[in-house]
């Protein structure tokens, strides 16, 4: 008797942690949903930047693609999109770059052209010495696939006349403004 109850708890015992297993396998895994918000467009981080600045925004020549390559040493095969403007006047040094990386290894090659290239501007001894402070406040900037060169922006007369330190840090305070465009376009 002892036995049958036994076997007979066990099979109770067996059978209803079947009936658990089953049940639980039939309802549903409810997940948080993470919600990652798209990349930008190339046009809307374009777009973003220029007004940013508004009537301040002087590159007005978009480049095309051999002269991305010839300007910058980027390769058309290492990105999906790329603007890149600069100004028709050459005492101006404004820029915008804007390349938008098909993959990890471009982005890597893209963001090493662009830091020689802003390396071969700040050392360059021809350049106006106004525009020397500006270079040294330009920006390197790396935002998902986005890889970005910024010399942009516009300070008063009165910035202008200070120190050296103080003028490169009104020209990084420029510099920002791009900077904040693009972080907007990812929140």
């Amino acid at each position: 008797m002892k036995k049958k109850i036994l076997a007979l708890t066990l099979a109770i015992i067996c059978a209803a942690g079947a009936f658990t297993a089953v049940t639980a396998v039939e309802q549903p895994v409810k997940t948080e949903a993470v919600t990652k918000k798209k990349a930008p467009s190339i046009n809307k981080v374009y777009s973003a930047v220029k007004k940013a600045y508004g009537e301040n925004y002087l590159p007005n020549t978009r480049l095309s693609k051999d002269e991305i390559k010839t300007r910058y040493g980027i390769s058309s095969k290492w990105y999906s999109g790329a603007i890149a403007e600069v100004p028709m006047i050459n005492v101006q040094i404004d820029e915008l770059v804007i390349v938008k990386a098909k993959d990890t290894s471009s982005k890597k090659k893209i963001k090493s052209a662009l830091l020689s290239y802003q390396k071969e501007l700040q050392e360059d001894t021809f350049q106006y010495p106004a525009n020397q402070l500006k270079l040294q406040a330009s920006k390197v900037y790396v935002k998902g696939d986005y890889v970005c060169f910024f010399v942009l922006g516009s300070i008063s007369n009165e910035q202008s006349q200070q120190e050296e330190s103080k003028v490169i840090d009104a020209y990084k305070a420029e510099t920002a403004k791009a900077v904040k465009a693009i972080q907007k376009l990812y929140k």
